[in-house]
């Protein structure tokens, strides 16, 4: 019988605490972004009724994503920007993440840290949205630690709510 290698992945001693800080930076970006009044997305559209609503989750989907992504770009283009984000990537289709971020730290080792970040949009005037997301595969995240144990991957869930005022002039819902 062949035998088997096991590759052990044995991530960094300080891989809690790096983790935590990635999580805080990409929470206090998005924060700074909502409390900043920049959490909205205007879509025209020539349709009366507007954008069909028991589907506006299929839609939202794509859209922030798009938002997310400019808004670590906006953060980035400042060299100097508090939250310490140096580089931000856009994934490729069929990647397991949606955007890579790359932030500078001013401590010990290692001076630099990625996180792999898999955006989810959420209705939440729609009851049963969320609820069954396509989340990357276990499968294929597990494989990226075996690579590399301090791996770091995070589900941005972000939560959306449609608004739509139709124009006077020429009856568009917008």
């Amino acid at each position: 019988m062949p035998s088997v290698k096991h590759k052990i992945p044995k991530e960094s001693h300080d891989y809690p605490e790096i983790s935590r800080f990635v999580v805080e930076q990409i929470l206090l970006i998005i924060r700074s972004a909502i409390e900043g009044g920049n959490n909205k997305i205007f879509i025209h559209t020539n349709l009366r009724r507007g954008l069909p609503l028991e589907n506006i989750n299929k839609v939202a989907g794509p859209f922030i994503e798009a938002w997310a992504l400019e808004q670590f770009e906006t953060i980035v283009d400042d060299a100097g920007n508090r939250f310490d984000l140096i580089h931000v990537e856009s994934g490729r289709r069929l990647d397991p993440f949606d955007i890579i971020l790359q932030f500078r730290r001013r401590r010990d080792g290692s001076a630099y840290v990625s996180a792999n970040v898999d955006v989810k949009a959420t209705a939440e005037d729609i009851k049963t949205s969320g609820r069954s997301p396509n989340i990357t595969s276990y499968a294929r995240i597990r494989s990226e630690y075996i690579e590399d144990p301090d791996y770091i991957f995070i589900v941005l869930s972000l939560k959306h709510r449609v608004y739509a005022e139709k124009e006077r002039d020429n009856g568009i819902t917008k």
